[in-house]
């Protein structure tokens, strides 16, 4: 659920502190003295292992490590399969990751952290062109600042102290979503479809879906109306079909709990679904114009009508029981 919030993903890649690779995927791997001279393994093992090693994978991927007193320092670079091109840029000091930028087929970047000594980290995306889509900063997982540009590169929105706008765009600069930020957390999204309709409003409250949720057809009319209690369904659910509700689904604490109502296209009821913690339980009815029928369930479990009674009878019975004895 971060992911959604815009928190910085930190992707840890292999950083091997050892000279000696041995994963498998492994084709070759070559020495190099920060001198520019070769030296075997050993050699490398022997002396203050300062310099890089170069690492063929079986996929294809060149990767280069920079050393120093045998603690990665300074670029590491990976390359996409079966080319020169950079995929993956990262810069250590001593150990300590300082900045990672992903890159695309033509090397131009993009996505990148810089990761600041007080927990803070600073993200940047950039468009197809190499262009800077957004500039956010967050602290830990807090998003306090933050600066995002329309595709002709105008400021379109901040965020500032914790609160504004958040903005998210493709590489092509088609709008994704539009987030209400509040203590450097998402309140509201709205995502867009690529038509520009809005495709989901929805809110959260520490991560968690909480509230209502509006869903849309690419051409802007509604389709699911959603309340969420912290991520778990507790409320109506209600459908629609060409803007027309077909549906109303009763939840409670993430289960279908009380009538379930079906509407065909011109709003006839079409059926009545009875459910208890998420089970069919009572009596279930099914309408057409002429006709109604009606189906028994128990906790699940299809019974006949006089079935039904019986094991009703039985539950009361036993929890009446249980009361008198408390």
């Amino acid at each position: 659920m971060k992911y959604f919030f815009l928190v910085p993903i930190v992707v840890l890649f292999s950083a091997c502190q050892n000279s000696s690779d041995s994963t498998p995927q492994v084709v070759s791997q070559k020495y190099i003295h920060k001198y520019g001279f070769d030296v075997t393994e050993d050699e490398w093992q022997k002396r203050s292992q300062e310099g890089q090693v170069v690492t063929m994978l079986k996929n294809g991927v060149k990767i280069i490590r920079s050393y120093d007193e045998g603690q990665l320092h300074g670029p590491t670079t990976y390359t996409f399969p079966h080319s020169n091109v950079v995929e993956k840029f990262l810069v250590y000091d001593a150990g300590t990751l300082l900045k990672q930028t992903q890159c695309d087929a033509s090397g131009i970047p993009e996505r990148e952290e810089v990761f600041e000594f007080d927990d803070r980290t600073i993200v940047t995306y950039w468009d197809e062109k190499g262009v800077p889509m957004s500039i956010e900063e967050y602290d830990n997982e807090l998003l306090v600042e933050g600066k995002y540009y329309t595709p002709e590169h105008e400021l379109e929105s901040v965020v500032e102290a914790g609160f504004g706008e958040g903005v998210k765009r493709d590489r092509e600069g088609h709008l994704l979503s539009r987030d209400t930020i509040e203590n450097g957390l998402a309140s509201q999204r709205i995502s867009y479809h690529p038509s520009g309709h809005v495709h989901t409003i929805s809110h959260y409250h520490d991560y968690q879906l909480h509230g209502e949720q509006l869903k849309f057809t690419n051409v802007g009319k509604p389709l699911m109306r959603l309340h969420w209690n912290y991520g778990v369904l507790d409320g109506l659910k209600v459908v629609y079909r060409n803007g027309l509700k077909i549906a109303e689904i009763p939840y409670e604490q993430g289960q279908k709990h009380g009538v379930e109502f079906h509407y065909d296209d011109l709003g006839h009821l079409t059926a009545e679904i009875l459910w208890e913690n998420d089970k069919k339980h009572g009596c279930s009815k099914f309408y057409t114009e002429e006709t109604s029928e009606n189906e028994w369930f128990f906790r699940g479990n299809s019974v006949s009508a006089q079935k039904f009674e019986v094991l009703d009878m039985r539950d009361r019975l036993v929890v009446e029981v249980h009361d008198h004895e408390n």
